[in-house]
C-alpha cells in the first residue's frame, strides 16, 4: 500500500510539472535540476531522510535510527534554509547593484564568486548530510532500500511504456465531453 501510494504521488508530481511545461507556464527554479539531482543521488545509494522515515518499517528502521535521521534532517534543513536565503539576499544585492548606472567589475566579479561559493557549499553540505544518513543504515537495510529502488524504476519503466503505446496523457478538448455524452464510450 505504502509502495503504491508513494508510486502514484511521484507520478502525480511529474505530471504536473510535465503539465505546467507544456502549458508553457514556468516552473519554478531549479525544479528539473533538482529532481535530476534527487533521481541522482538515490542512484548512487544515497536516499533523502524524509524517503528512509516513510519507509521505516519496510526496511525495520530501529527507533535509535529514527530518532537520529530526523534529528540530522532537522538540523541539515534549518542549515539549508538559512543559506539558501543568505543566497537570495545577495542575489538581490546583485541585481540591484546591476540596476545601477556606474556598475563596478571588481564588486560584480566578488559578488559572483560569493555566490557561487555559497551555493557549492550548500551542494556539499547536502551530500554529506546524504552520507551522514546512509551511514546510520545497516547493510541490509541498503539493500532493501536497493531492491526498492530496482523495483520502483521497473514500475516506472512499464508506466512509460505504456503512456508511450497510448500516447501523452491529456485531457480531452473542451466541449469533447459534451458531444458525446449521449453516445456510448468506444475503447
Amino acid at each position: 500500500m505504502n509502495k503504491k501510494f508513494i508510486f502514484l504521488l511521484i507520478m502525480v508530481l511529474l505530471l504536473g510539472t510535465l503539465s505546467q511545461a507544456q502549458a508553457g507556464k514556468r516552473l519554478p527554479p531549479n525544479l528539473l535540476g533538482s529532481m535530476r539531482f534527487g533521481l541522482y543521488m538515490a542512484e548512487n545509494n544515497l536516499f533523502e531522510a524524509r524517503f528512509i522515515l516513510h519507509m521505516k518499517s519496510e526496511i525495520g528502521l530501529t527507533s535509535q535510527q529514527e530518532k537520529k535521521i530526523e534529528d540530522m534532517m532537522l538540523s541539515y534543513e534549518e542549515s539549508a534554509i538559512r543559506r539558501g536565503s543568505d543566497i537570495k539576499v545577495l542575489e538581490l544585492k546583485f541585481a540591484s547593484q546591476l540596476k545601477g548606472n556606474r556598475i563596478d567589475r571588481r564588486e560584480m566579479e566578488k559578488m559572483v564568486r560569493e555566490i557561487a561559493k555559497m551555493k557549492v557549499d550548500l551542494q556539499v553540505g547536502h551530500i554529506n548530510y546524504l552520507l551522514d544518513v546512509r551511514e546510520t543504515l545497516t547493510p541490509e537495510q541498503i539493500q532493501k532500500l536497493e531492491k526498492m529502488k530496482e523495483k520502483f524504476r521497473g514500475m516506472l519503466r512499464n508506466r512509460m511504456d505504456k503512456m508511450d503505446k497510448r500516447g501523452p496523457m491529456m485531457p480531452p478538448p473542451p466541449g469533447a465531453m459534451e458531444e458525446n455524452e449521449d453516445d456510448p464510450p468506444t475503447d
